[in-house]
């Protein structure tokens, strides 16, 4: 009985030790400052973790080992509308937003093979990583759609990806032709 309490009095001045770290204000949330390694090894190993779970219940369409090129057209709208400023592209640089971001976003050329966890990121997004959730602005054929493409980025040179975005220019002054937005937003 002895150590059961005090196994309850540790936990409790845990407890509130570690509240009063919280309130304390300490901790260092600046975006432009790395997390300690312990924290960046908990945040890491939760995000992994939790996507990796998540992704089980993902079924991929049938599709999908080979999409016709007007739904990698759409992936690619898609992408170069609203990733592309974050994850970069071949020959594209990430941009200032995506250098500003505390994690660093990833490169998605090296990412492509992870169809079920690509699928569920995009869709429902990552808390406090500045990855949006746009399952809410997009239903999941557009989702696969920029799966789809994602795909594509490993054996994707830089010529590859000027020349799509050349041709959607082409085909649509905005290059955004198939890109909709919810209704009062502005492309």
């Amino acid at each position: 009985m002895k150590t059961v309490r005090t196994m309850v009095i540790l936990l409790v001045l845990l407890a509130v030790a570690g509240l009063a770290f919280i309130e304390s204000g300490l901790y260092d949330v600046a975006a432009d400052t790395e997390h300690t390694r312990l924290v960046r090894w908990i945040l890491h190993t939760t995000q992994d973790r939790s996507v990796e779970r998540r992704a089980e219940e993902v079924q991929p369409p049938g599709w999908l080992a080979n999409p016709s090129p007007a739904v990698l057209r759409t992936g690619f709208i898609h992408y170069q509308e609203m990733c592309v400023t974050c994850h970069g592209a071949p020959g594209v640089p990430i941009s200032e937003i995506g250098q500003g971001l505390n994690p660093a976003p990833p490169e998605l050329t090296r990412h492509g093979d992870e169809i079920d966890e690509n699928f569920w990121i995009i869709k429902h997004g990552i808390k406090m990583t500045g990855m949006p959730g746009f399952g809410a602005t997009h239903d999941d054929e557009k989702i696969w759609a920029i799966v789809a493409f994602l795909r594509t980025l490993p054996k994707m040179t830089q010529e590859d990806y000027k020349k799509k975005v050349a041709e959607a220019w082409a085909e649509e002054p905005a290059g955004v032709g198939e890109h909709e937005h919810a209704p009062g937003e502005e492309h």
